[in-house]
């Protein structure tokens, strides 16, 4: 996407029209649905994309990254195991690892991605 040599980079407004244009190229009957996915990382964790994304009506799957603090790491720590939702690798198995923060015994670093789907 070409943008004005005075454009910002990575602002919500450039994910929104990159995200368009990419739907645009899909098939009409995936460019909305909840087997369509949108993955960022966390250039595309702000407000204004994440509300896109969960427009109602929108029915996208999306995954945001987020960058890791100890206030979240905590927070998430807080969530109850059945809350959780195994992470699944393309052929279906749960990705090896990807069970709730909780139910690992390890000192390894908790990554955190927010998966969700607009309704």
């Amino acid at each position: 996407m070409l943008r004005p040599g005075n454009a910002g980079c990575n602002t919500a407004s450039d994910h929104i029209e990159s995200t368009k244009l990419d739907m645009a190229q899909l098939p009409r009957r995936l460019r909305h649905g909840r087997q369509t996915g949108i993955l960022t990382n966390s250039y595309g964790g702000t407000y204004e994309f994440v509300a896109w994304l969960a427009k109602h009506g929108q029915w996208l799957s999306y995954s945001v990254g987020v960058t890791m603090t100890d206030a979240i790491h905590h927070a998430v720590l807080k969530v109850p195991d059945p809350a959780w939702t195994p992470a699944v690798e393309l052929d279906g198995e749960i990705r090896d690892g990807a069970g709730p923060p909780n139910s690992r015994a390890t000192a390894e670093p908790l990554t955190l991605t927010v998966q969700a789907q607009s309704r």
